[in-house]
Order: C-alpha cells, then sequence, then structure tokens
C-alpha cells in the first residue's frame, strides 16, 4: 500500500469517527454505537455493495489492532492488581461461559438448518461453535464506557475487567475443545490441558515479573531519562513491555489483549501512572476509534438477506446471548454480596462480545463447519450483542454513581463568622 493512500484512509477514518462522536453524543449514547455504525456503512453492506472500497482492509486491521491494544493498557493503569484474582471474579466468569454455551448450543442444535452447515459441518459441531461464539467477553467496550464516566476503579469495574481476564482464558479453552471435537480425531485433552498450564502460567509470571522487576526498571529508567531531558524514555519502554506481553499472549493463544491489560496493571501502582495514562489516552484516541470501526466492517447484510431462515435463528441467538450472560454474570455477583443494580451492571458489562467471538465464527468458517451466510450471522450477532447492552449499561452505572451520591455524609456547614 502506498504512503499517500495511509495518510488519505488514515485522514478520512479519523474524520468519520469524530463526526460520528457528535452526532451520537446528541442521543446521550456510547460513542462506539457511532463508530460501529460507520465501520457498517463503510464495509460490504453499503459502500461494498455499490462496489466502492473505501480502505485497506489490511490498514484497518493493524490500526484496529492497536487501539485495542491502548485502550486495555489504558484499563489495566486503571486497575488493582490484587483485585483481578478473586473467587467472585472466577465464579462471574465461571457462570458467564457456561451458561451462554449450554444455551446456545441447545438453540443451534435445533434451529440451524442443513443448508447453513459447511461442507464438513455436522449438527453436533455447527451447534458447538455456535455456542462458543458466545463465550468470551469483549473488555473493550465496557472499559471505554467505565472511562467515559470516570468509574473504572469502582467495585464494578473491578469485577468485570478480573473477570473478564478469566472469562478469556475459559472461552479459548472451550473454543479447543470445539475444535478438537470437530477434527477427525475428536478431543484433543493434551492439548487443551497445554493450553490451560501455559495460559494460567503466563498470567502469574507476567503478573509478578511485571509488578517486581518490569515496573521498577521503568520509573528508574523514567528518572534516568528525566535528569538528561529525555522526559518519554519510561513511557516508550512501557509501551515496549506492552507489545511483548501482547505478543506472547498471542503465542500461546491467548488474546493479545490480555497482555495489554496485564502490562498496564504492573504500572497501576506506580508513581508513573497518571504520566502514562495521558500518553495512553492520546494514543488510544487516535487509535482505538478505528477498532470499533472495524467491527462494523465485518458486516455484511447481505448475506444474512440471502438465507432468510437464518434470520429468526440471529434474532434468537442475539437474544440468549445477552440474557444468557447478563443472567450467569449477574447470580454469582449477587451472590458475592453485590447489590442487585451492580450486579446487574457487571452482567450487562460482561455481555459485549468482541475478537474471541470472531475468531470462533472464522474458525469455524475456515474448517468448512458453517457456510457463509452463518457465518455473517454469527459476525452480526457479535456486533448487536455488543452494541444493544452498552446504552443500558451507561445507565446503570449512572444509578450506581447516583446512589452513591445520595448515601454520601452531609458536609456540615461552617460555623457562623465570629
Amino acid at each position: 500500500m502506498a504512503t499517500a493512500e495511509i495518510f488519505r484512509d488514515l485522514s478520512l477514518l479519523l474524520t468519520v469517527a469524530v463526526v460520528s462522536h457528535f452526532v451520537i453524543r446528541k442521543f446521550r449514547q456510547p460513542t462506539i454505537i457511532g463508530e460501529i455504525g460507520i465501520g457498517v456503512l463503510l464495509g460490504p453492506t453499503v459502500l461494498g455493495a455499490m462496489k466502492i472500497s473505501a480502505f485497506d482492509s489490511n490498514l484497518i486491521e493493524s490500526f484496529a489492532a492497536l487501539g485495542a491494544i491502548f485502550l486495555l493498557f489504558l484499563v489495566g493503569l486503571e486497575s488493582d492488581f490484587r483485585s483481578i484474582y478473586t473467587r467472585t471474579n472466577f465464579s462471574v466468569a465461571l457462570g458467564g461461559v457456561l451458561l451462554p454455551f449450554v444455551v446456545g448450543f441447545a438453540a443451534a442444535y435445533v434451529m440451524v438448518p442443513t443448508s447453513a452447515w459447511g461442507p464438513t459441518g455436522q449438527q453436533f459441531t455447527v451447534a458447538a461453535f455456535a455456542g462458543a461464539a458466545l463465550v468470551a467477553t469483549s473488555t473493550a467496550i465496557a472499559a471505554s464506557i467505565l472511562l467515559e464516566i470516570g468509574m473504572m476503579r469502582e467495585r464494578v469495574a473491578r469485577t468485570i475487567m478480573g473477570a473478564a481476564v478469566v472469562d478469556d482464558i475459559l472461552g479459548l479453552l472451550v473454543l479447543s475443545i470445539v475444535v478438537g471435537a470437530s477434527g477427525p480425531g475428536g478431543i484433543d485433552l493434551g492439548g487443551v490441558a497445554i493450553l490451560t498450564v501455559s495460559a494460567g502460567a503466563f498470567i502469574v509470571i507476567a503478573s509478578v515479573v511485571g509488578l517486581y522487576f518490569f515496573s521498577r526498571i521503568v520509573v528508574r529508567i523514567q528518572a534516568a531519562g528525566r535528569r538528561l531531558g529525555l522526559m518519554h524514555g519510561g513511557f516508550s519502554i512501557a509501551l515496549a513491555i506492552t507489545f511483548f506481553y501482547a505478543f506472547v499472549a498471542e503465542l500461546i493463544g491467548l488474546s493479545a489483549i490480555v497482555g495489554a491489560f496485564l502490562a498496564g496493571t504492573m504500572f497501576a501502582s506506580t508513581p508513573l501512572r497518571e504520566d502514562f495514562q495521558e500518553g495512553a489516552r492520546y494514543l488510544g484516541s487516535v487509535f482505538t476509534p478505528i477498532f470499533f470501526i472495524s467491527m462494523g466492517v465485518l458486516v455484511n447484510l447481505w448475506n444474512v438477506a440471502a438465507a432468510p431462515e437464518l434470520v429468526v435463528f440471529g434474532i434468537v441467538l442475539a437474544a440468549i446471548a445477552i440474557g444468557a450472560k447478563v443472567v450467569g454474570c449477574a447470580i454469582p455477583a449477587r451472590l458475592s454480596r453485590m447489590t442487585t443494580r451492580e450486579s446487574v451492571a457487571v452482567g450487562l458489562g460482561m455481555a459485549p462480545r468482541g475478537e474471541v467471538g470472531l475468531i470462533v465464527a472464522l474458525t469455524a468458517l475456515t474448517a468448512g463447519v458453517i457456510g457463509d451466510a452463518l457465518f455473517s450471522v454469527i459476525v452480526l450477532v457479535m456486533i448487536v450483542v455488543s452494541v444493544v447492552p452498552a446504552p443500558f449499561f451507561k445507565r446503570t452505572l449512572l444509578q450506581i454513581a447516583a446512589e452513591r451520591g445520595a448515601d454520601a455524609p452531609a458536609t456540615p456547614d461552617p460555623p457562623p463568622p465570629p
């Protein structure tokens, strides 16, 4: 791709993203809804149908990946490392994995017609992939809303972000089991065990090494750089560590954003946190909108329209994806002594799906288990369940914040002057 075309595409992408922000804020909705909507317009549904190729897909994919990395690095900076690995987070993640998978599997097993199967598809494997696509939460959407309204350090946010890390691991374990079941040799228990051990080892080692080694190194580099007039040396090294963590996470089969999130948590308790937050916010303002635009670009409504028998299934699957996730996460949260409203907020925050769900759908398509029409339906469901809960999630968070404000003790009036 020519350099001039890169500059042109970035100019247009950032312009339409900002315009969408202004428009969607008029309706008091999260900005991500406008960004995803722009992606639908720029993708095969609208411009693609008119044989117009507005942007290079490789460019969008690359910059979208950077946007997700910077967003989750910023979320990690807002998170307390010690609050991630708790019994509450694990129970919330487990409930949010099991219930959507079971209900999604049952719905697909009953409703998906044979015409939607791929060349190697069978009733069990098609249903298993559909259920697996509903498992993993996308933290990017919940994180962007929590950051937008300044509630990243609330108990709800800590539960969502901590459970999402566990959720991502469990989701990939489900995917590995489903892929093994769809292959000629059946489930590879050894592969599942290796993935489990490697994922757990990475999280523990990355967290401990980052907290007790990398964070101290970065603080020293920042201090030494300032004495020499190099103001951003520590931030640059911190980003280098973030990309390294993302690389290792991808290498062992996790999502790269898990690595970015862990990298952010190691600097959350350092004196550099606020400086790093400012730098990450500037980078995120450039790249993160492209991440959400890329989600909309994946939607092709024409493929869905060509298979009307899948429309009802898509509606049912979207309802299951939202309802099962909210119920599956809210009940363990409520049992962990969170308030009813906080529990609902946790469920709504865990409802959006993202990169892991899309990976599941793409894996099923590549393996020939599902056809193009069913692939488009699953991708569309991923978008719908990412967009629909967002305004309800934001409204619930604002209600929680209002309740906290109302419960705060009143400040006594100052004594009258003598």
